[in-house]
């Protein structure tokens, strides 16, 4: 019974594990085709960061009202930036 328990707990946390690569694999890679953009914490918050073209940036998902993106750089750095700024 204990070995069940524990195979089952090592099989959840190999899972748990393994999600962060699964959605990081789901994310599209786009460019940045204004000159500039700015990085935000969140939608319309406080400046994090600022991005140049031709930046690649891991595409995760839009803002509820479509006119903002959650974007992750190369060196791991997430936050929002406006979806204009991305090419199609």
């Amino acid at each position: 019974m204990r070995a069940r328990v524990l195979a089952v707990a090592l099989l959840l946390s190999l899972l748990l594990a393994l999600i962060p690569a699964i959605t990081a694999h789901a994310a599209s890679t786009r460019r940045l085709c204004a000159r500039s953009a700015v990085l935000r914490d969140s939608p319309e918050g406080f400046v994090i960061g600022r991005l140049y073209r031709p930046q690649r940036l891991r595409y995760v998902r839009r803002s509820a009202n479509r006119r903002w993106a959650l974007v992750r750089t190369r060196s791991g750095l997430t936050g929002w930036i406006a979806y204009r700024r991305l090419c199609k």
